[in-house]
């Protein structure tokens, strides 16, 4: 039988086995009913043809006494009434035939001694029957061979075709074959009828279920059939039930999420705009406070230079070094409120960046040239760019020497008697500035909030022995508004750091 694929119906599969078993049924009860046949019709013929020889041995008695052959012919005649005989013969004891119709002188020859008194032997076409004929007679005081002798008249054969049981044999097995093939075609419509009966509620389950699928809706089926596709139908209505529930709570779930993330995102959206507002007000605030400041500062640095002047030409040393003083952290508070301006136009996005061609190495130059007061405060030795490159880069011109100046007085800030190196390097897409010191570094978690807006690494050194005052002056703006300052211009500040060893900070701009 051929393999059925998984993918075939119940219906289809069922109908296979039970047509294949019918047909298979079907042939081998023909097979078997013919064989039988044939074996009774067999026995009946040969029973039928051995009452004809006994027939034809006492007919042919009184020709084998009379050595008559007309009286043979007569007994023969008769025999070959029945139906399938086709000849016979009468032979005396001395095997002399007396008459004989269509049997083969050569077989009549070759049998002279019959171990048995009747009997028959057959090949593919003919039966072939005898029947030795005796007489009874009383005990004539002869010898046992004489006795014998004297008693077997003669012998007697018929001739059999085997045509009769051949076609009645292939007639009945055709008969057989047909009553055997209508009842198979109509036990295949019992079964197509009772199958069909059987798999309507499994195959109405598979649509229903299919259909659920497709459509991704949760549907119900009507509970029929027989127990066990109840059960199925039950189990599908209950997990169809499950899962409606199951979606109105995902539903109301998903409702209340939308209404609280709306909340949120309202309350978001109005903190934000209110940090937003208060960053610009605090911006413009800054913008305005400084603006206001710078000048009356410079106009105070102004007239202390004037009066300085006046005090040198007097010789009145002993107060020019307080108004050196003065002078000096009135430039402080100056540098102060310049950052603070810068910060606040950055934040406000008012800062404005002028791209020009410039030669890297006379900016650098200029910064150095800048810091070389806070290279001899602290007795620190400066090493220059070794790169012998002539870089020509487009930037902004101020920001950058801005960034390389607060790059270098923070490290002049953290380094005593050490060393303090600027180099630089090109690629394909971009340059890198580093500047590295030998100072005191910094520690790892500090790293992340340099960048910070007024946070200072060394602020709380000494305010752990309970003082107010810090080791290290400065803001903490330099480096959060030279990071801005770098990402105006397309690029990055990283850094690096090992406790006692010194700290590399790099600038990454493209070219």
């Amino acid at each position: 039988m051929k393999y059925l694929s998984p993918k075939s119906s119940i219906r289809r599969q069922l109908m296979t086995y039970v047509v294949g078993g019918i047909i298979v049924v079907s042939l081998a009860g023909s097979s078997l009913t013919a064989w039988v046949s044939s074996i009774k019709l067999r026995e009946l013929i040969v029973e039928d043809a051995m009452q004809a020889t006994s027939g034809l041995a006492e007919q042919g008695l009184l020709a084998l006494l009379t050595a008559s052959h007309d009286n043979a012919e007569d007994a023969i005649g008769q025999v070959m009434g029945f139906k399938s005989v086709i000849g016979a013969a009468v032979l005396d004891a001395d095997k002399k035939v007396i008459a004989n119709q269509h049997i083969d002188i050569d077989f009549l020859n070759s049998h002279h001694t019959h171990a048995q008194s009747s009997g028959y032997e057959e090949d593919d076409d003919f039966f072939w029957f005898w029947e030795v004929v005796n007489i009874q007679q009383g005990d004539l005081g002869l010898g046992e061979y004489d006795q014998q002798k004297q008693s077997q008249l003669g012998i007697v054969f018929v001739k059999l075709s085997k045509q009769t049981l051949i076609t009645t044999s292939r007639d009945i097995f055709v008969a057989t074959f047909l009553i055997s093939a209508v009842v198979a075609f109509i036990l295949v419509i019992l079964v197509d009828i009772t199958v069909n009966r059987i798999t309507r509620p499994i195959n109405h389950l598979a649509d229903i279920m299919e259909q659920a699928e497709q459509s991704s809706q949760h549907l119900q089926i009507k509970v029929q059939g027989a127990k066990e596709i109840r059960q199925m139908s039950h189990a599908f209505n209950t997990l169809m039930k499950t899962l409606d529930d199951q979606d109105e709570q995902l539903r109301s779930h998903r409702d209340q999420l939308e209404y609280e993330v709306k909340q949120r995102t309202h309350e978001l959206v109005e903190a934000r705009d209110s940090a937003l507002t208060a960053s610009r007000h605090k911006s413009v605030f800054l913008a305005n406070v400084t603006h206001e400041l710078r000048t009356p500062i410079q106009a105070i640095i102004g007239y202390i230079d004037l009066v300085r002047e006046e005090l040198e030409m007097d010789g009145m040393d002993m107060y020019t070094r307080d108004l050196g003083k003065v002078q000096r952290n009135a430039e402080r508070l100056l540098s102060l409120i310049n950052s603070i301006l810068d910060l606040s136009k950055v934040e406000a996005g008012r800062m404005d960046v002028k791209f020009t061609t410039i030669e890297l190495k006379a900016s650098i130059a200029n910064a150095v040239d800048t810091i070389s007061p806070l290279l001899d405060k602290n007795n620190n030795l400066f090493v220059g760019p070794q790169n012998p490159i002539e870089l020509f880069v487009e930037s902004d011109k101020n920001k950058l020497e801005q960034i390389l100046i607060n790059l270098l007085s923070n490290a002049c800030k953290f380094t005593n008697n050490g060393t303090i190196s600027l180099e630089y390097e090109v690629d394909e897409h971009s340059y890198s500035i580093k500047v590295v010191d030998s100072g005191k570094g910094i520690p790892a978690e500090k790293l992340d909030e340099i960048f910070d807006e007024f946070r200072q690494v060394g602020q709380n050194a000494k305010r752990e022995k309970g003082s107010s005052s810090r080791e290290f002056e400065g803001t903490g703006l330099g480096l959060a508004i030279s990071q801005k300052f770098a990402r105006l211009l397309g690029g990055e500040i990283t850094v690096q750091s090992r406790v006692g060893e010194g700290t590399t900070f790099t600038l990454t701009l493209p070219l």
